[in-house]
């Protein structure tokens, strides 16, 4: 019985002294797989909040044109992105090699794109262009300005451990782009939207139609004392030049081809002044669609095949959407340009196939973003936002001209980033 005892007793010891010795090796492993957790964590915010700043530098570029503001959108993204509960804060100075900006090229062996670095001075005077950003995030070390990363748990007075330096790398860049327009041509876009005259104005008195027939728009008659239209000229004609002309009541109310014309043509203004090299086909569909124009990048092709269509007829969105892919997938569209198709309306689907349907089938076969205009009151909304929505772009709607060619400058301003690296 006594020996039974001190047995217990040497083997309660025994455990003891094994505790007291295992204790603090488990509270160093438990703190040094806590700190690692904890460091993990803090990579994966710096990743992120890196990503970010080079995303909206990308950004900052397409739509102001300069690395100064794109410098500042960059930093400003950083900061509102904590990591390690720390904003973090890019140093703008070019010696800090934070911020870089230059080019990306593909590179056909990797199937990656390659970072090229310019001196900011060079594409300040105007010698090179800025397509491209890379941020590289640093938390401490050489004149960061964000702090290095403190463990959780003390490291023991091991020095090298107590504080750690940490950088993650993103280079966002432009990705030039193939876009289809595909423009509504339907009768609907024939329409005169009327004549508001001034009150009590009437523009078929003699006094306005005298000075027309003076200004080579009427011929007159002595005998009879009627006016007629001369060659080439109509009622619509004469009310123009009355308005404009006659009463300078400033431009006169146009229809809404007309309207689309003058939007189209400031959106490759817009595009003529990018850094980018923008390739743009038109579509135009009524009752059937076709194939107007190719991908080009002399947009002075495009004006001229637009002059030579005119509205009628239905309205076959789904149609419009269908001959405008082929341009997007033959020999001159590029592999490394985004792939567009613009979708413009005023009014309700009526013939040929559902553009739903279509934008389905869009983005099963090929890497395509769709987008949506709708235009004037008339145009059904809801079936666009849906095809936007399934084709992975934005829906904008625009009441009038005026805000049409708004529409098309921004989508022609924010042209694509993405992350590469």
């Amino acid at each position: 019985m006594k020996k039974t005892q001190q047995f217990h007793k040497d083997r309660k010891g025994t455990i003891t002294t094994l505790m007291a010795f295992l204790l603090p090796v488990l509270l160093i492993v438990s703190a040094f797989t806590i700190n690692i957790a904890f460091l993990q964590l803090t990579r994966t915010e710096l990743m992120i909040a890196t990503d970010a700043a080079a995303r909206a530098g990308g950004r900052g570029i397409s739509h102001f044109q300069n690395i100064e503001d794109a410098m500042q959108v960059a930093s400003n993204t950083a900061a509102l992105n904590l990591v390690n509960g720390q904003p973090l804060l890019l140093n703008a100075n070019d010696q800090a090699k934070e911020i870089d900006f230059g080019d990306a090229e593909p590179d056909q062996a990797s199937e990656r794109f390659i970072f090229n670095k310019v001196q900011r001075s060079q594409i300040t005077n105007g010698a090179e262009q800025a397509a491209a950003i890379r941020i590289t995030g640093k938390m401490g070390g050489g004149i960061s300005l964000t702090n290095p990363v403190t463990p959780i748990f003390p490291t023991f007075g091991v020095d090298m451990l107590d504080e750690f330096e940490m950088s993650s790398v993103a280079v966002a860049m432009q990705v030039d782009r193939d876009i289809a327009l595909i423009l509504d041509r339907s009768g609907s876009m024939d329409f005169h939207p009327g004549w508001d005259w001034p009150s009590g104005f009437n523009p078929f008195t003699w006094d306005p139609v005298w000075a027309a027939h003076q200004a080579g728009l009427l011929g007159y008659n002595p005998f009879t004392g009627r006016f007629h239209y001369l060659s080439g000229q109509n009622s619509e004609t004469l009310q123009d030049w009355i308005w404009t002309t006659y009463l300078n009541l400033g431009t006169a109310p146009q229809r809404p081809w007309e309207e689309l014309l003058g939007a189209v043509d400031s959106f490759l203004q817009v595009l003529e002044g990018t850094d980018q090299d923008e390739q743009v086909s038109i579509a135009s569909y009524a009752s059937t669609a076709t194939l107007d124009v190719t991908l080009q990048t002399d947009y002075d092709i495009v004006r001229a095949e637009l002059a030579t269509l005119s509205p009628s007829g239905n309205t076959a969105i789904g149609d419009g959407m269908r001959a405008g892919i082929p341009s997007l997938l033959d020999e001159i569209s590029r592999p490394y340009a985004a792939k567009t198709l613009l979708v413009m309306t005023d009014g309700v689907h009526n013939r040929g196939s559902d553009p739903r349907d279509v934008a389905r089938d869009i983005v099963s076969q090929y890497d395509v973003v769709i987008h949506t205009i709708t235009f004037g009151a008339g145009a059904e909304q809801s079936t666009m936002q849906a095809v936007a929505t399934i084709g992975g772009g934005e829906h904008f709607h625009a009441a009038d001209g005026d805000a049409l060619q708004t529409v098309l400058e921004e989508i022609a301003n924010n042209l694509p980033t993405i992350v590469t690296q």
